[in-house]
């Protein structure tokens, strides 16, 4: 996909975990290297059942709804920790620690690239998240770059549902053709964003998983740094 291409693009939206807090890593993936650099090698099903039960625990708790990201993950390790029966204070508290310093490098980085972005874009995140996405925006810098945060917990919508990319679009006030989607997720990002009308940018990264449907994206990337390439 040529610049040429995005010529018309007003609007950019990102989703959050795993787009802007990393390049195209999933959580799971983050964590499955993580257990194996404390030394708990645990079955990949095992970790991934305890991932879950977090992701589940996470979404509208009130603990959870107001924190920021090292409260979010400690969270979120303490109940992995529980529900993999692990007694293990110093590795728990090791483990979020990682995560977040990873996380916070990436943040810092994508700061920058929104606030360079915005003079020209209007720019927006829609999340399936726990609750807490704009607590996260403002805490990393990026709100004052957005002009719409969407997270599928107050809204009561998950991507791939069309309809929390339509309230985007609509805070936007654009059509969808001149709007560009960045995700990570290729069946709750590209596929939708596509069906919409949108142009889409795959966030590939180190893993990618083999889509159910090829064809969907306009333009694939391994870094957010590649976008300035792809979106003029």
């Amino acid at each position: 996909m040529h610049e040429e291409e995005f010529h018309e693009a007003a609007g950019i939206l990102f989703d959050f975990g795993g787009t802007l807090d990393s390049d195209g890593e999933h959580w799971l993936d983050r964590f499955y290297a993580l257990y194996e650099k404390a030394g708990l090698r645990l079955p990949p099903a095992e970790i991934k059942r305890a991932f879950y039960e977090a992701d589940n625990r996470c979404k509208g708790n009130p603990e959870v709804i107001c924190a920021g990201l090292r409260p979010l993950m400690e969270f979120h390790v303490h109940v992995q920790f529980d529900a993999l029966r692990l007694k293990a204070a110093g590795a728990e508290r090791g483990m979020a620690r990682s995560f977040c310093a990873q996380s916070e490098q990436y943040l810092r980085r994508n700061a920058l690239l929104l606030q360079a972005l915005r003079d020209r874009y209007r720019l927006g995140v829609v999340s399936n998240f726990y609750g807490n996405v704009a607590v996260l925006c403002k805490e990393a810098g990026l709100t004052e770059s957005l002009q719409v945060i969407l997270d599928s917990v107050p809204l009561g919508v998950e991507k791939p549902d069309h309809r929390i990319f339509l309230t985007a679009l609509d805070s936007l006030q654009l059509a969808p053709s001149r709007v560009v989607f960045v995700g990570d997720s290729h069946e709750r990002d590209i596929v939708p964003a596509h069906e919409l009308g949108m142009k889409t940018v795959w966030l590939t990264g180190p893993n990618p998983r083999t889509p159910l449907y090829e064809g969907r994206a306009d333009a694939r990337i391994s870094s957010l740094t590649e976008l300035p390439g792809v979106v003029p």
